[in-house]
């Protein structure tokens, strides 16, 4: 009787794990391989599997915002001044790189040549073929710069990545306090959640 109850234990646990890594597995959590990263790497991005789509898979989902920033941790020293964000009250917007990119703080702005020099390879590798896949993709965090322009709060890589697709606009975030002086110098449209 023992040997029928760990042999219905084992099949359970052998269907359980066989439907837990099928084929699309990897996909539910977008892995994406070393090998593929690196058969990227110095590429220019005309040469990118972006390069001209056009069909960007947007979440811009309110759960879907947490993929936008690394939110503060408690397991992970703060700044004293470091408060909690509420994603859910931040502002979506939708802008156009036309009229962006060169509202763009300098020192985040790159050349065509220069994300592979400027960014970090591995992460900039799995953003292209993430967005090249068609998985979602969060906004950016838009902040505005200290000494005038914009700068990202987070995601660098999305926009670098996107601005050399073959799509017009770009989504993004922004902190409510942030929302009239981002109106002041850049043309928007907001979107009610």
């Amino acid at each position: 009787m023992t040997d029928n109850r760990s042999d219905t234990a084992c099949g359970i646990l052998a269907k359980a794990l066989s439907a837990l890594f099928q084929d699309e597995y990897a996909e539910k959590l977008f892995r994406i391989s070393d090998d593929e990263i690196e058969a990227l790497e110095g590429l220019s991005p005309d040469k990118w599997p972006t390069a001209g789509q056009t069909e960007i898979n947007w979440d811009l989902s309110v759960p879907g915002r947490i993929h936008t920033i690394d939110l503060p941790d408690p397991r992970v020293l703060q700044p004293a001044d470091c408060v909690p964000v509420d994603i859910a009250s931040m502002a979506l917007g939708k802008a156009s790189f036309a009229d962006f990119d060169p509202l763009l703080n300098p020192y985040f702005r790159l050349t065509d040549s220069s994300p592979w020099v400027e960014l970090d390879n591995p992460k900039l590798g799995r953003t292209i073929l993430h967005i090249a896949k068609g998985w979602p993709i969060s906004p950016v965090l838009l902040c505005m710069h200290e000494y005038g322009g914009f700068h990202f709060g987070d995601g660098t890589h999305r926009y670098q990545v996107l601005k050399r697709s073959g799509t017009t606009h770009f989504y993004f975030l922004a902190m409510p306090g942030d929302v009239p002086a981002i109106n002041k110098q850049l043309t928007v449209q907001w979107i009610s959640s």
